[in-house]
C-alpha cells in the first residue's frame, strides 16, 4: 500500500512539473493601446486558425479586397450567441473567439473542441485567436468575458470599431433564454448595417 502510495504522489508531482516547464511564458507587461494608430488589415496576421477548416486560411482569402466584412469579436460568455448567430446565413461576418488569457491547458483540453460544437454547420467564418495575434492587431486588450466587440473593414481595408456591448454573467454556462438571445441578437445585427 505504501509503495502505490509513493507512486501515486510521486506521478502528481510529476504531472505538475510537466505543467509549470511546458506552459508558455505570459508577457510581463501589459501592451498598451496605441490610440492614433489607423487600424487596417495590413495589421493583421498573414494567416489565421479557422474553426471547422481543419488548417489555416490566409489573410487574403478571408479578407478580400473591395469586399466589406464586420468582425466580431467574442470573449469567454459572448461566445453564447454563436450558435443563434450562424442561422443568419449571412457571408460579410467574421467571428473571432479571444481566448489568448485561457490557460493553455484548458484550451488544449475543452476549449477547441467547445468552439467547434459550437459553429458546427456554420456559414460564418470563426477565427480561433488562441495566441492573441488577431485582438493585438485590433489595439484591443479588453478580455472582459461578458463583452464583444464589432469592427468594420471597409471597402478601403481600413478597420474601425463601431461597437460593444455586452451579454449577462454566465451565459455560456448557464444558458440565455429565448427572449435574451432574440435580444441580444437584434443587438447585435442592428450594429451591421
Amino acid at each position: 500500500m505504501a509503495n502505490v502510495l509513493k507512486i501515486v504522489f510521486l506521478g502528481i508531482i510529476g504531472f505538475g512539473l510537466l505543467v509549470y516547464l511546458t506552459a508558455p511564458q505570459q508577457p510581463k507587461a501589459k501592451n498598451e493601446i496605441n490610440k492614433n494608430t489607423k487600424l487596417n488589415t495590413s495589421l493583421l496576421p498573414s494567416h489565421f486558425e479557422v474553426i471547422g477548416v481543419g488548417g489555416y486560411v490566409k489573410k487574403t482569402d478571408l479578407f478580400k479586397k473591395d469586399v466589406e466584412k464586420y468582425i466580431i469579436v467574442l470573449n469567454h460568455d459572448t461566445l453564447s450567441l454563436v450558435e443563434t448567430l450562424k442561422l443568419n446565413k449571412r457571408k460579410d461576418i467574421v467571428l473571432v473567439a479571444n481566448i489568448s488569457k485561457t490557460p493553455w491547458f484548458i484550451k488544449k483540453l475543452a476549449v477547441n473542441g467547445k468552439l467547434e460544437e459550437l459553429n458546427q454547420g456554420s456559414s460564418i467564418a470563426m477565427i480561433n485567436d488562441t495566441n492573441g495575434e488577431m485582438i493585438k492587431a485590433l489595439n484591443l486588450f479588453d478580455d472582459t468575458q461578458t463583452k464583444y466587440f464589432v469592427y468594420k473593414v471597409n471597402l478601403d481595408n481600413s478597420i474601425v470599431k463601431i461597437a460593444e456591448s455586452n451579454v449577462k454573467e454566465g451565459a455560456l454556462e448557464n444558458g440565455l433564454s429565448k427572449e435574451e438571445i432574440n435580444k441580444e441578437i437584434s443587438t447585435l445585427l442592428s450594429y451591421l448595417k
